[in-house]
């Protein structure tokens, strides 16, 4: 949390505790009181105004008025169990649903970010018959080692007046609940000036299927800092909501659970974000903005989810991608070819324990079958106590999370740093050619499965 809302909520505590339960002068009461009502007006001024501190508030509001009619002490035992069970509400609010802090990323480059536009103008839009006109469009976010950063980090999601209802939609909560998003800052500075004089990789991430392409910012800063250009899409209509520059939007489609004709959409589908990060990769090429200091030698490919099929089936088409590695892959929608023949590249996968409880139990079962036909180096690793979105930033933004995300006992900050530094180590050892301790550093980890059953 914050350090004002820290302040407020402690305040609280103590004010209910010598109002309700304790002697307390209540001249000492008031001091206190009238001190959290000036740290309510900083509060607001410096940090903002969330949802989850209304409770807080109305408490203030509430004993300052029992102080100007003169009833300032509680004495009844009603009183007493109702202000009790009112400071544990407004105190838990605000630390179950908190204003997170992203890591700190290890690297030491300053990061900066840019966002495109860009336009496909060979490929028709499939996922709007209704305009046979439409041509496929993304927005791309690329992040990259700068010079130097100024001004106000990038807030973590940006339109989210536009996002609410649809982020809202896909947890099955209203959209209100997801407000205070734009109060969470990156370590990201847009439009900074980026590093000059050198190279470095460049890796492409493909989000699951409604997600979005902020959804593995944590992941993404630290890959940057390390001396990497990431490249992140929203894959158009698989995306939560795509936000195009003119404020246009493009909303969620992909749910087709049920429909007699899944498995060729979903293929229709895979080959269009497969489309997506060949043209990135193009249009990156292209982009005299940032082309001078991309190692096009050094190319790899990532995903999560639905992100990692497209990552297998990327690599298996195109072999300017040098590595490909899958956080919790979904293996289904991936062809049977490719199953059969394999990759070239050397590859990872990171995932959870089981997909027992969820609607595709056969996805490990194809992962095996595909690790058996993969050409180079390969690595099966398991993430106990995990779950589907633990390779992701959700986890961070609840300590309740595992009660109503897919998350799971796992330590959500353990989550992210194991991801992130298996990740930094894989492509290290792949596109850096750095001879570090990978993978025996892995070993480590007591919270890891190496290579089960494959």
């Amino acid at each position: 949390m914050r350090l004002f809302e820290s302040i407020l909520l402690i305040i609280l505590l103590v004010l209910i505790y010598q109002l309700v339960f304790s002697k307390q002068k209540e001249e000492q009461t008031m001091h206190l009181l009238f001190f959290a009502l000036i740290l309510v007006v900083v509060h607001l001024m410096v940090e903002g105004y969330r949802w989850q501190i209304i409770p807080a508030y109305l408490s203030f509001g509430i004993l300052y008025l029992r102080i100007k009619i003169g009833e300032l002490k509680f004495t009844q035992r009603f009183n007493k169990l109702t202000w009790g069970l009112w400071a544990l509400f407004a105190i838990s609010l605000p630390v179950a649903v908190p204003v997170i802090d992203l890591p700190e990323p290890t690297g030491p480059y300053p990061i900066g970010t840019q966002i495109y536009h860009w336009i496909d103008s060979s490929r028709a839009e499939w996922f709007t018959p209704e305009n046979d006109q439409d041509v496929r469009e993304l927005v791309v976010q690329v992040w990259y080692p700068a010079e130097k950063v100024s001004g106000k980090p990038m807030p973590y999601l940006d339109n989210l007046n536009l996002r609410t209802k649809a982020l809202g939609g896909a947890g099955g909560v209203p959209g209100f609940l997801a407000s205070h998003i734009d109060l969470v800052k990156t370590h990201s500075f847009l439009n900074s000036t980026a590093v000059s004089g050198k190279q470095f990789p460049l890796l492409i991430i493909s989000h699951g299927i409604t997600s979005f392409r902020q959804i593995h910012t944590a992941l993404i800063e630290e890959l940057t800092s390390n001396g990497y250009i990431v490249a992140a899409p929203d894959h158009t209509y698989d995306c939560n909501l795509t936000v195009f520059p003119d404020g246009h939007t493009a909303d969620y489609r992909s749910e087709i659970t049920g429909h007699p004709d899944s498995v060729r959409i979903r293929r229709q589908q895979l080959n269009t974000r497969v489309a997506d990060v060949r043209f990135i990769l193009n249009q990156m090429r292209a982009n005299e903005e940032i082309n001078k200091i991309i190692d096009f030698e050094k190319v790899g490919v990532l995903g999560h989810s639905y992100g990692g099929a497209t990552a297998i089936q990327t690599a298996y088409e195109d072999d300017h991608f040098k590595a490909a590695l899958c956080l919790d892959g979904w293996m289904n929608p991936v062809p049977d070819h490719i199953y059969e023949q394999g990759i070239q590249q050397p590859f990872l996968y990171l995932g959870r324990p089981r997909w027992n409880n969820s609607d595709y139990p056969t996805s490990p079962l194809k992962l095996v079958q595909f690790l058996q036909n993969v050409k180079s180096e390969k690595f099966n690793y398991i993430l106990k106590g995990s779950r589907h979105l633990d390779f992701s930033d959700l986890p961070l933004f609840s300590p309740l999370s595992e009660f109503f995300l897919d998350t799971g006992t796992i330590s959500s900050k353990k989550a992210v740093s194991i991801t992130n530094e298996v990740v930094l180590l894989f492509f290290d050892r792949y596109l850096k050619n750095i001879m570090n301790h990978f993978p025996k550093s892995v070993a480590n980890y007591s919270e890891i499965i190496i290579n089960p059953s494959s």
